[in-house]
Formats: structure tokens, C-alpha cells, sequence
């Protein structure tokens, strides 16, 4: 059967059942589990008798209590999920130059690969995170409060959780802003999801749902104060490790943030205090105490017949789900499975007496949807029946061809009947069916299969042992537009991300996926059962293999058919450089066939390009071919910012003006979005001092090599072998990178010749570095950041120059007040908080109501050379192009110890 995605709601149950039938990997709808087997269908048992749902809110990937997800998800059944108000877009990044929405890509497919393992839904709003904030009162100036109580609203009418947890209080004692507005709003939302009068524009699908109980976490609460304590750190016979255990492992995803974490063995236990409860109950009392959480609490509402029937069919189903628990057998786990097909009937029958409308019915039907679908899998597990469907490409672009191939390998006792293939594919998509002529088996001691997998597919009779296959061509219309997150399709609305009009996937991760396909089946029973008919339909992967590491699994994903990139995003380009500037322009083919035409680069008025256009030709998928132009500024041009755009036309018709990005680690799902083909010119007056050598060691990503080369400087990449060999003589300057002390061990191996370098006449600038850089004492004299570290997080908190007459201040650029205008996210981070006498503080800055920091820019001498230590967030300017914050950063690389020294013998601060 094919089927198309166009989602088309009923009603609010229409919302609810479209949401709890995507994919894991769409979504996080589905708790994931180990794919088939004894453990699987284990764990999925576990989730299958009575209704329990807890949501926990914070504000950032790895604000949550991963180890109450996992116990409660993994351990105790209970359906899980995690809120984040933010996709961590505002953080750092050690993994990769990633920042900003595409930190946040990075970040959101953390979480999800985190939930994966401790078992755990994933939710989102709409807020962007815009940096570190220092109060509530300065979130809520960049995020509108009923906008994201609504988003956190929404959020809790589709999941329907009874007990809430918010990880934070909503007080200052909690540190960041963002932080604390999540505590202020849980509390909020648990009273306003409820409330038909809140937020009435969301029930054309949802309906109002009120949670039962409110926790927070327990954080430095005065002795004495009750607590619900949840054991974490309980072994579990089945996962062989205990659930604290499994939630490190998951919560060591979040590579991007430096969470790598330990497993250790013992009892752990999270602490959560009662904040509101719509029900009487002790104090300290359990997580669901108060909380009817039976299957046939939801049957009360029924007329007396029909609830007479639904008590009965309840009854059946609670039997059959704990008789199957229980013969579950480690050798022979397909025991199981008549008693599973049972409570697979009972619930079949439940579902008849379902009525029409009202919170309860919907509730009903919710959880006879989610139990159906998770006994099916749970059934399939246990009875060895493997369903896959695998994708023949990763990467479509329009009018492109792919194939599928769904597999069913019926690896237990049963026989399997009528088993059908199922395909749901986008509007627009087409599927005929092919016959690619799959192998009978492979040879070894015996031929595993008689029958060949086309001749198992169309008799629709899978005997143990054997393999089903059926193959399908895709045709992917001309006019499919590329996968980017949902979230990225249009601008932000401040700092707010914008929400697509399809209801369905507002706060997910994730769209759902392209291509999904799996199988409908009967399996036969023995001893005169009657046969069970189950279906299982999974996103479509492409499954590819890397010599190296074996077998990998990526989504299908649709890009453009041409990638047209250019070098850079921003270019700072000093006024007085009259000189052409040459712009590349990189086009890669995405497609399979070779794509032909010209290029050229839009300029504004009174700038001049050469050439006009160039032909250009790629010889398929990952074929590069670059294009040079020259660019010129008008004369006399003054201070301006200018985009330069370049577009591709193909010969056979056909354009193309964005950039294929594409986010790619081993630890998270792949994903590509696409971006403009633009390039953004900044000019203004900036000088740096000629002739300068300067080597740069890159720590995660900061712009700053980009940046000096962009001033003129003869910069250089320092590689490991350069750093580790430690011969730095052939440079003025060594620029040591953001956070390069904790991801560069070479430098850490080098730092003692970096220090010489310095003493012999060099300069040394070390960029803002984490407690690392402290607890190696890195630093030549000593140095400490306090914890928390200062920072100052209003990017245009006033900033009080110490000394005017330093050189970095004057030379060669004048630096006035001006050059602290317009600065990005936040002035710096990670400031020094005590130094040495050595070090002479240079800038003087702090966030309103606070006291007044000086440890964000430092020199100190070293013999004959000079070292600088520097907090401010240049990483986040260069991506901009601040004009001011390239003019102090070339003062920087152009102080030399000379005029230092000579500066300090006319009375300069630091004498």
C-alpha cells in the first residue's frame, strides 16, 4: 500500500494519533528502545500497563535530569519527555565552528540522540537562546512572555503529562535568566494548559489538559523540607547496568557542551520537591501518589454498558499483558506472543467503545492508539519478525530517482501470512514497484533460503528462516523543496523562532521523515489460535558501509541539485585598500547527473566584478569546481556594508543561489539545511602593521584566522606538527584560539615553547580559555576565573578604557567609544578574576547593577616579549564583521614589547 503524509486532522484526536504515528526519528513521539528482541520487547512491557506520563521543563539541552528520564522511562514505564525552551543556540561549541541556529542544529540533534538512550520524549518552543542572560527580567525582554507560555501550553495539551517537573524555581538562585524564566513559567503553564480560556486559538486541535501534580527539583532547600525521592541508580537485570548508568551514557552526547560524563556504579537518586498538587497528598509522598493511573479510570466517563464492556476488555488486556511479562523466556522469548496477540484483541475491542468527544474519550483513545502501537512492536520483538525499510540514496535533490526496499525476516517459529508491503511518501512523490532480483541467500555451510525474497514477497507467506522483499522505484517531483528544519523556513520574529502552519510538528525536534515504509502481516498461532495481524511502518534509511567502521544508517535527506558556496559569510575590507579582492565561488554538484552553466556574482551599483560570468561544469555528486572573481570597491567609496549574492543558471535551465550546509558528526542524526549564497562586505577604516608574521592555533572555532588575513596580515594555520615540534621562530605573533588549552593537547604539550617564544621577543595573544587553561597552569604567572566565571552578558554595557595611551589603544587605531558600539550577544566571558602583578589590566566593563570587572583584557611582560590575555567575545563579532572589534583586535596583534616598554617608561598604568 502507498500512502501520502499530507497530514489532515480530525479534530484534536486527529492531532493526537498524527503525532504518536510519526517515526522515533522524526519526532520524539516514540520512546526509542533497543531495535528488536528479548530486551526490547522486555522494556516495551514495562511502558504497557496503566497510563503514566511525566514532563520535566528547563530551559537548554543539558538542563534536564537525565537519570529521573531514564529511571522513569526505562525502569518504571512511565512515558517521558523533556522540554527545552531553548535549542542551546546562544552556547559554545568545542566539537566544531558551529554557532548560533547552526549550534542550535547541533544541539537539538544532541537531546534527541540523548533521549534515545534514556528513553525520553523531546519537546521545544519557539524561543531562540540569544547568549548567557542574568535575570529573568532581561529573557522576557527578548522573548514575549505569553508567546512562549503559549508554545510551553501547546507543549502540554499534546503530551497530556499528569505530573510535571521543572527543573528550576524561577528565582534568582537559579542562576541564568533563561533559567529562571523556565521555573517562573512551569507553574504557569501547569494551571494555564487547563484552562479553555487561555490560549483558545489551540483548540481547533488540542484540548485543554490539566496536570495533576507540579514538582521542581530539589536544590539547596532548608533542612527538613519534604522530599519524593526517585531511586536513579537501580540495577536493572535487563539493560545490565543500572538506569543512572544508562542516563550518563546518554547525557555523554552532549559533546558539543564538553558533558562527557562517567558511569559509576552505585546508588544515585534525584529529590523532588511538591510544589502544587489538584489532589490531597503527603508531603514526601510518591511521584504518582494522588494519581489514578489505571486503564480503567478512563472507562468511568462511559455510558454503563458501554463501560461494562470497556472494564471487561481492560481486565483481558492487563491479564494478557502480565502473563506475557511473565513467560518472556530468555531462550525462548516468542512464549510470549499469544498472550500478546490476546491483549492486542482485548484492546481492539476497547476501542469500540469509544465515544465521540469529551477530555476522557480522547484520553481513552490516546492511550489505546500508543498501547496498540507499542504490543505490536513488542509482539514483533518478541516473535523474531524483523521489518526494515532501506532507502537506495541518502541525498535527493528534484526530479531525482531513488529506490526502496522493504525487508521482512521472519527469524522465529511462526509462520507469517498475508503480509503486505506499506509505503508513505510526500505529496507529489510517486512509487511503482520493481524487481531488483535479491539473492536466494547466502552460502556458507548451507543455503539459508529455497525460495528467493522477490517469490517469499508475492506469495505473502514468510516461513521461518526466510526473507520477504519487495522493491519500489521513487519519482521525487521536480518542485520538492529541500529538507531544513521546520524551524528555518522563515525569519525569526525577534528572538522567537516561527512555527510552520502544520500543527503536528510545532515543538518538535525535527520534520518528520521523507520516506517511511515497513509491512502489514498476520502471524499464525499454534494449538488453534486464531492469527494476529500486526503492521510496523519505520522511516526509510539509506544503509551504507565504511570500510573502516562497518555499517552506518543516514536519513534521506533533499538538497538542491547545486550548491553554489562562497568562501566566506562576512569580509571586513579596510577602507583604505583600493586593491581588487578576489571572491570564490565554490559550485558542488548534488545531484548524480553533471550539471552545466555560468556563474556570476551580483554586486551593487558602482562596484565592479571581472568576470561578468564564467561557465562553470560539475560532473555529479561531491564534483567541485571553483570560480575566481575580482572585486572592486568604488572610488571614494566611504564606510558601507554591501552584499555581493552569486548565482548559478544552468544551460538547460534551471538556477540555483544557496549554499548546501550540511551538520554532520557520528554522535547525532545528519542534517542539512541551506542558506543564502551571499556574501556580506564591511568596509571601514582599520589598519594593522605591516609585515607581521602571525601564526594562529585553532582551538574550536573563533574566526579570528579569517579575520586577520581579511586585514592583511600573512597569517598562518599552525598544525600539529608545527605546534608540537614548538619552533615558533618564524613568526611576531602567536594567536592561541578560543578554548584551544582543553581540544589542542598538542599546545598543551608546546606551552612551555610558546612561553619562550615570548621571552625571546614574540608575542603571545590567548583568546578566552575555560578552567583548563588555569588548572594547567598555562598562564606564565599566576592566574584564576572565579566559578561561576565573570562575564559580561549586555553587549553594550559600557566599557571604561583604563589607560588611553596604552598602544592598544591607539596604535595603529584609534579606539574611542565608537568601537564598543554595535557588539554582538555579550562583551566577554570567561574574564580572568585575580592575576599576577605582571598582568596589567587594560578595559574595565560589567553588566548593569553589578561591580565593575577588569579581567577581560590583560598584558603582562615576559623578557623580551609580551603575553595577552583576552576574555571578550571577538568570536562572536568576526562572523558579523564589527568594525570595532577588528580594530582592537588589530591593535592587538600589532602591539609589539618595544612600544609597550616604551609606553611604561612614560608613566603608562603597569609602571
Amino acid at each position: 500500500m502507498i500512502t501520502h503524509s499530507r497530514w489532515s486532522p480530525a479534530g484534536s484526536l486527529g492531532l493526537l494519533l498524527a503525532m504518536l504515528s510519526l517515526p522515533p526519528a522524526a519526532a520524539a513521539s516514540v520512546q526509542q528502545v533497543p531495535q528488536g528482541g528479548l530486551v526490547d520487547a522486555a522494556l516495551r512491557l514495562r511502558q504497557l500497563d496503566g497510563v503514566k506520563r511525566v514532563l520535566l521543563i528547563g530551559a537548554h539541552p543539558d538542563d534536564e535530569d537525565s537519570a529521573l528520564l531514564a529511571a522513569m522511562a526505562r525502569g518504571m514505564g512511565v512515558e517521558t519527555a523533556y522540554l527545552s525552551l531553548t535549542r542551546g543556540d546562544g552556547g559554545q561549541n568545542l566539537i566544531g565552528p558551529e554557532l548560533s541556529v547552526e549550534l542550535g542544529i547541533v544541539r537539538t540533534g544532541e537531546l534527541v540522540a540523548a533521549r534515545a538512550i534514556d528513553g525520553g520524549q523531546q519537546f521545544f518552543t519557539r524561543a531562540f537562546d540569544y547568549g548567557f542572560s542574568k535575570s529573568a527580567e532581561e529573557a522576557f525582554s527578548h522573548w514575549p512572555r505569553e508567546a512562549l507560555l503559549g508554545d510551553m501550553v501547546w507543549v502540554i495539551r499534546n503530551f497530556r503529562p499528569q505530573v510535571i517537573v521543572s527543573v528550576f524555581s524561577g528565582t534568582p538562585a537559579d542562576g541564568h535568566g533563561h533559567h529562571q524564566v523556565a521555573g517562573i513559567l512551569a507553574p504557569e503553564a501547569f494551571a494555564a494548559a487547563g484552562d479553555p480560556m487561555r490560549f483558545p486559538e489551540q483548540l481547533a486541535f488540542v484540548q485543554p489538559w490539566r496536570p495533576t501534580k507540579l514538582f521542581r527539583r530539589s536544590r539547596r532547600d532548608p533542612p527538613g523540607t519534604p522530599v519524593t525521592v526517585v531511586q536513579t541508580g537501580v540495577f536493572d537485570p535487563i539493560l545490565g547496568r543500572s538506569w543512572y548508568q544508562v542516563a550518563m551514557e546518554g547525557r555523554s552526547l552532549h559533546r558539543s557542551q564538553d558533558m562527557g560524563t562517567a558511569q559509576p556504579l552505585g546508588s544515585r537518586a534525584s529529590d523532588l520537591v511538591l510544589v502544587e498538587s489538584t489532589t490531597t497528598v503527603a508531603p514526601g509522598a510518591g511521584l504518582f501518589a494522588g494519581v489514578d493511573t489505571a486503564l480503567s479510570y478512563l472507562t468511568t466517563r462511559l455510558a454503563s454498558r458501554e463501560r461494562a464492556t470497556a472494564d471487561e476488555h481492560v481486565r483481558v488486556y492487563r491479564e494478557a499483558i502480565h502473563q506475557a511479562e511473565a513467560s518472556l523466556g530468555v531462550s525462548d522469548p516468542s512464549q510470549a506472543v499469544p498472550q500478546l496477540a490476546r491483549s492486542l484483541r482485548a484492546l481492539a475491542g476497547l476501542a469500540g467503545t469509544v465515544g465521540e468527544g469529551g477530555a476522557r474519550a480522547t484520553e481513552l483513545a490516546r492511550t489505546i492508539t500508543r498501547h496498540t502501537g507499542g504490543v505490536r512492536a513488542a509482539l514483533l520483538s518478541a516473535a523474531s519478525i524483523v521489518v526494515e525499510a532501506v532507502a537506495g540514496d541518502a541525498q535527493l535533490v528534484p526530479g531525482a530517482q531513488t529506490t526502496v526496499t522493504i525487508r521482512v525476516w521472519n527469524g522465529g517459529r511462526f509462520a507469517v501470512t498475508q503480509a503486505r508491503p506499506e509505503l508513505r511518501l510526500p505529496d507529489g512523490w510517486t512509487a511503482e514497484s520493481i524487481t531488483v532480483g535479491e539473492p536466494r541467500g547466502r552460502r556458507g555451510r548451507a543455503l539459508v533460503q529455497l525460495r528467493s525474497p522477490d517469490e517469499v514477497a508475492r506469495s505473502g507467506m514468510i516461513d521461518p528462516g526466510e526473507v520477504a522483499v519487495w522493491s519500489f522505484r521513487i519519482e521525487v517531483p521536480t518542485d520538492a523543496p529541500s529538507t531544513d528544519p521546520y524551524f528555518m523556513h522563515q525569519p525569526r520574529d525577534g528572538d522567537l523562532y516561527r512555527w510552520p502552519d502544520d500543527p503536528a510538528v510545532r515543538g518538535l525536534p525535527m520534520g518528520p521523515p521523507l520516506i517511511q515504509g515497513g509491512a502489514s502481516l498476520q502471524v499464525e498461532l499454534a494449538h488453534g489460535e486464531p492469527p494476529v495481524a500486526v503492521a510496523s511502518v519505520a522511516e526509510a534509511l539509506f544503509v551504507g558501509v565504511d570500510q573502516a567502521s562497518g555499517e552506518y544508517r543516514e536519513p534521506v535527506l533533499v538538497v538542491p541539485a547545486l550548491s553554489v558556496d562562497i568562501d566566506e559569510a562576512t569580509m571586513a575590507w579596510p577602507i583604505t585598500d583600493r586593491e581588487p579582492r578576489e571572491v570564490t565561488v565554490h559550485l558542488r554538484g548534488e545531484a548524480e547527473e553533471s550539471v552545466k552553466g555560468s556563474v556570476r556574482l551580483e554586486a551593487p551599483p558602482r562596484w565592479t566584478v571581472e568576470p561578468a560570468s564564467a561557465p562553470f561544469a560539475v560532473d555529479g555528486r561531491g564534483s567541485v569546481m571553483s570560480v575566481a572573481f575580482r572585486v572592486r570597491p568604488p572610488e571614494g567609496g566611504g564606510v558601507e556594508k554591501v552584499a555581493l549574492r552569486a548565482v548559478a543558471k544552468g544551460s538547460s535551465g534551471g538556477s540555483w543561489d544557496h549554499a548546501v550546509r550540511t551538520i554532520e558528526y557520528p554522535h547525532i542524526r545528519r542534517a542539512v539545511y541551506v542558506t543564502p549564497s551571499q556574501l556580506t562586505v564591511t568596509r571601514f577604516p582599520v589598519e594593522i602593521s605591516r609585515g607581521l608574521r602571525v601564526g594562529y592555533i585553532m582551538g574550536t572555532g573563533d574566526g579570528g584566522f579569517e579575520a586577520l588575513r581579511q586585514l592583511g596580515a600573512n597569517t598562518e594555520l599552525l598544525t600539529q606538527e608545527h605546534v608540537q615540534a614548538g619552533d615558533f621562530s618564524g613568526f611576531d605573533v602567536v594567536v592561541v584560539g578560543v578554548r584551544a588549552y582543553e581540544t589542542r593537547r598538542d599546545l598543551m604539550a608546546a606551552n612551555a615553547r610558546l612561553l619562550d617564544f615570548a621571552r625571546a621577543g614574540g608575542t603571545v595573544i590567548v583568546q578566552y580559555q575555560q578552567y583548563q587553561y588555569v588548572n594547567g597552569g598555562f598562564a606564565p604567572y599566576p592566574v584564576t576565573i572565579n566559578r561561576p566565571h565573570d562575564r559580561v552578558t549586555e553587549e553594550n554595557a559600557p566599557v571604561r578604557v583604563l589607560d588611553g595611551s596604552s598602544p592598544i589603544f591607539t596604535t595603529p587605531n584609534r579606539i574611542t567609544p565608537e568601537d564598543f558600539r554595535g557588539w554582538a550577544q555579550e562583551r566577554g566571558l570567561y574574564f580572568l578574576g585575580t592575576w599576577d602583578d605582571h598582568f596589567t589590566p587594560l578595559l574595565e566593563m560589567n553588566d548593569p547593577g553589578e561591580s565593575p570587572l577588569r579581567g577581560s583584557l590583560l598584558v603582562a611582560p615576559m623578557d623580551k616579549g609580551l603575553y595577552v590575555y583576552t576574555a571578550l567575545a571577538f568570536f562572536r563579532q568576526f562572523p558579523r564583521a564589527v568594525p570595532g572589534a577588528y580594530r582592537l583586535f588589530a591593535n592587538l596583534v600589532s602591539l609589539d614589547a618595544e612600544a609597550w616598554e616604551r609606553h611604561l617608561q612614560e608613566g603608562g598604568a603597569g609602571r
